[in-house]
């Protein structure tokens, strides 16, 4: 088993749960970054996860000032780093509401890209390193119904693009992870079954993404083959859709 740590931001969502399960076969040293500390013990207990060497921190991502401090305090022995934490916010407010806009912007986008390039010093540049990062299919076009969101995720996806370019020579593999519906709870989206995702579905292609080492992987094969088509809509019939 691998000595080295792997590092989990959004440590409290059920892809995370299933991440932590699968990567215990290969490390068993973790840090993870949360909203409810608490939950992640449970967890922990609930699972008989107690063997493996679990740091766990709790933060808001709105709060970068305490971020810092806890990447600060991070070992140099990292090999990989998995990016889940975000949120899709409230499309309705944040149109006319400048704090939520700001809010949804800073945790998806702005907070991460800072915090990122905080860690990436302090990963492990080998054949096994890795950044993963989860996006979103929303990221792939700007979308009216998540005005802010999508732009947040858009940001994202250009900014691990020009990040693998720029550390290209670390041996540091960045993948960037495209799911699309994901089976959580509370689930309240109508969509046909094959949209939808399982959390340990996405985590056991996440998991194989990182070991064969690709750059970009959706978690559903449909949303990569619908969201090419969609890219592909001149802006004047897109700008009249209501999706």
């Amino acid at each position: 088993m691998n000595d080295k740590r792997v590092v989990i931001y959004g440590g409290s969502s059920y892809v995370s749960e299933e991440l932590i399960k699968i990567l215990s076969k290969d490390y068993s040293k973790f840090t993870i970054i949360c909203r409810n500390k608490n939950y992640i013990e449970d967890y922990i207990s609930k699972n008989n996860l107690q063997n493996l060497e679990i740091d766990i921190f709790e933060a808001d991502l709105l709060d970068l000032e305490k971020n810092l401090s806890i990447i600060k305090n991070f070992e140099t022995n990292i090999v990989g780093l998995i990016w889940v934490a975000g949120f899709t916010g409230n499309p309705d407010e944040e149109f006319n509401d400048i704090k939520k806009c700001k809010e949804n912007l800073t945790v998806n986008f702005v907070n991460p890209v800072l915090l990122i390039n905080k860690i990436i010093p302090k990963i492990i540049p080998n054949d096994n390193s890795f950044i993963a990062v989860l996006t979103s299919v929303a990221g792939i076009r700007g979308r009216g119904k998540r005005l802010f969101y999508s732009s947040a995720k858009s940001g994202m996806n250009a900014y691990l693009s020009g990040l693998r370019q720029k550390i290209s020579d670390k041996k540091i593999n960045v993948l960037t992870v495209i799911p699309g519906y994901m089976n959580t709870k509370p689930f309240n989206i109508k969509a046909p079954k094959f949209l939808i995702c399982s959390p340990e579905k996405a985590a056991k292609i996440i998991y194989k993404s990182i070991i064969k080492k690709k750059e970009i992987v959706y978690i559903n094969f449909f949303w990569r083959i619908i969201m090419f088509c969609i890219s592909f809509i001149p802006e004047k019939i897109f700008k009249r859709l209501k999706f």
